[in-house]
């Protein structure tokens, strides 16, 4: 049970200290001021008055009545701060986070109550593997035993509970106390929270099976909070010095507040322990102080994408909900995080249950804030069989490869980066990553979703049809018409280029000639342009444009000063303006000084029009 410290209602509960003379309001329950009650007539009457507790209907309060499981646990939940105006919107992230465990409870009357349950839950008091065996099949309504207050009393105060025998204990029942029990009742009765019971032959003992009545819960609890001065701030991070450990925040009154955290502060982070540097610009936060000393800080941290490394240590799989416990490989920390039945699951990059999902599997767990969105399982070494789907460049340098799931037969596209030490083998030759083609088969070893090996079967083919559009970057491509369906190849940076019999270069290509490609799996390893282009090529830098009259003054590659003119003079523009690296149509004026353009066109009255213009990334 983590995280369990108490925090204040309402201001109000400041002025209870243990000296101060409380007079009783004129409408104090009737059934309280009798002298059978006098002991706890006035903390009755400002629990009510916080509005921690209720009376009846008809005016009583019933102070002998037995209090059930289910409303002390309210009680409590209120006591930690549930009703304070500072804590909503940990109530709301509270709620929404344990809605799942709590859904197969039936409280019957008390189903309303579910949001304080869960406040409990984050809070530590009880512990969310245990609240539904505490409560289910009617046990809710069952009455509260001492033992149980001696325990929720002890988590409410964080308190640090050492192991004791209950044979130690002072008790004439000891032997009704379990050793579990006995290291809480301890604590309580060492600090004067609860006390013995004298029988009527003078013996004390605890009577751990008894229940409270609503009477000494509120005694209980006002001793609680009468014990220690507190104060509850909320309010948004707008700095963090992490070196420091400083935060600056803006309170829910509007004031720019700042605080150094001290190293014993109590720091929980999206209902997890964390640490001050994990705190992140426009978090909410409260922050409880005890006295002048900051105690504690629960953080919301703003809802981002993440992603955790590490091994399972624990796992609850029903059908709208999954809580996974996972030992961050980075961090070392061990954390829950928390989904529903709509999260995807992998198996090394290829779709499965999440009942394949075990204790001990190594997982990418992927975050939005802190719902689970996809999990990955990586075994330690598997194999992936598909096709190259697309060859990510960018470091690091990864494969997109599409599988065809077993059952379903639906596809599914999985990327997987490529280690530095990669093996290749191509059509049973040993070859480079470079020699590897979008379009392949491959069979990849994945080791830990990383793959070291690639084992590459080419596929033959061809295409002809008309271009319509040319992609020059890094990776090139040629767009194709062919029965009215446009598609796009990637080509190998190895392709050789024919036009009209004649060996040559992708700059040399041209919009609307037909062209044959031969093709290694997607990839194109050859274009030949069966027609010769009657047009002139010019290449070179960007100096300055004139949309007014539609013209480039470009400096060719050996410095030469031109005129390109994107269309004939005293018309609109004509020429097609092309992005080289994405295949886009841009306009003409926004090409820029500096801009590498290849211009296709010819001489019209002594001057250059051009009819398409290729913006490159670089000048080749």
């Amino acid at each position: 049970m983590k995280n369990k410290f108490l925090s204040v209602i309402i201001a109000l509960s400041l002025i209870l200290s243990c000296t101060a003379t409380v007079v009783l309001a004129e409408n104090a329950f009737p059934d309280v001021l009798t002298p059978d009650h006098d002991w706890a007539a006035t903390q009755i009457n400002e629990m009510t008055e916080l509005g921690i507790i209720k009376g009846y209907s008809d005016g009583t309060f019933k102070p002998d009545n037995a209090i059930t499981k289910i409303e002390a646990l309210i009680l409590f939940s209120r006591v930690a701060g549930y009703s304070s105006e500072e804590y909503s919107e940990i109530v709301d992230f509270a709620t929404e986070k344990y809605k799942y465990t709590l859904e197969e409870l039936d409280l019957g009357a008390y189903d309303s109550f579910k949001k304080e349950i869960s406040f409990l839950i984050y809070k530590g008091i009880i512990a969310e593997e245990e609240i539904v065996s505490y409560l289910e099949n009617d046990q809710y309504a069952e009455e509260f035993p001492r033992s149980d207050a001696a325990i929720l009393l002890s988590n409410l105060l964080d308190a640090e509970i050492t192991k004791t025998d209950a044979s130690e204990l002072e008790f004439e029942d000891k032997e009704d106390i379990s050793d579990f029990n006995a290291g809480y009742i301890a604590y309580v009765v060492d600090n004067g929270f609860m006390n013995g019971v004298q029988k009527d032959d003078g013996t004390i003992v605890f009577d751990a099976a008894a229940p409270l009545s609503r009477a000494q819960v509120c005694v209980l609890l006002h001793r609680i909070m009468t014990k220690l001065e507190m104060s509850v701030e909320a309010g948004v991070v707008f700095d963090v010095v992490k070196e420091g450990r400083a935060i600056y925040f803006e309170n829910s009154k509007g004031n720019d507040k700042n605080y150094i955290i001290p190293e014993e502060t109590k720091i929980v982070i999206d209902g997890e322990e964390g640490k001050a540097e994990n705190i992140l610009e426009g978090s909410k936060i409260v922050v409880v102080r005890h006295g002048k000393d900051i105690y504690s800080i629960d953080v919301i941290n703003p809802i981002t994408n993440k992603t955790v490394e590490g091994v399972v240590e624990g796992i609850v799989s029903k059908d709208n909900y999954v809580r996974i416990t996972v030992a961050d490989e980075k961090t070392g920390e061990t954390v829950s995080y928390y989904g529903d039945g709509e999260i995807k699951v992998t198996t090394d990059g290829v779709a499965d249950a999440m009942k394949s999902v075990k204790v001990d599997d190594f997982v990418v767990v992927n975050l939005l804030g802190t719902k689970i969105v996809s999990i990955d399982r990586l075994t330690a070494e598997a194999t992936v069989q598909g096709t190259v789907k697309a060859i990510n460049l960018e470091d690091p340098i990864s494969l997109s490869v599409t599988t065809i799931e077993e059952v379903s037969e639906e596809e599914t596209v999985s990327k997987y980066p490529v280690s530095e030490d990669v093996t290749v083998r191509r059509d049973a030759t040993k070859a480079a990553l470079s020699d590897v083609l979008v379009g392949d088969k491959v069979v990849l070893t994945v080791k830990r979703g990383t793959i070291t090996k690639i084992v590459a079967t080419s596929t033959k083919g061809s295409a002809t049809g008309t271009v319509t559009a040319i992609k020059i970057a890094a990776q090139s491509s040629v767009t194709i018409s062919a029965g009215g369906v446009e598609t796009e190849y990637p080509i190998a940076m190895d392709a050789e280029y024919n036009v009209a019999g004649t060996k040559a270069s992708v700059y040399e290509l041209r919009l609307g000639n037909v062209v044959t490609l031969t093709l290694s799996g997607e990839t194109v390893k050859k274009i030949e342009q069966t027609q010769a282009s009657s047009t002139t090529t010019k290449s070179g830098s960007v100096e300055s444009i004139s949309t007014a009259y539609g013209y480039i003054n470009m400096i060719s590659n050996d410095g030469v000063s031109e005129q390109i003119f994107a269309s004939k003079l005293g018309t609109t523009i004509s020429a097609k303006i092309i992005d080289g690296e994405t295949g886009k149509e841009i306009a003409f004026k926004n090409l820029k000084k500096g801009d590498y353009i290849i211009a296709t066109g010819a001489y019209s009255n002594g001057a250059f029009v051009a009819k398409t213009i290729v913006v490159t990334p670089v000048a080749p």
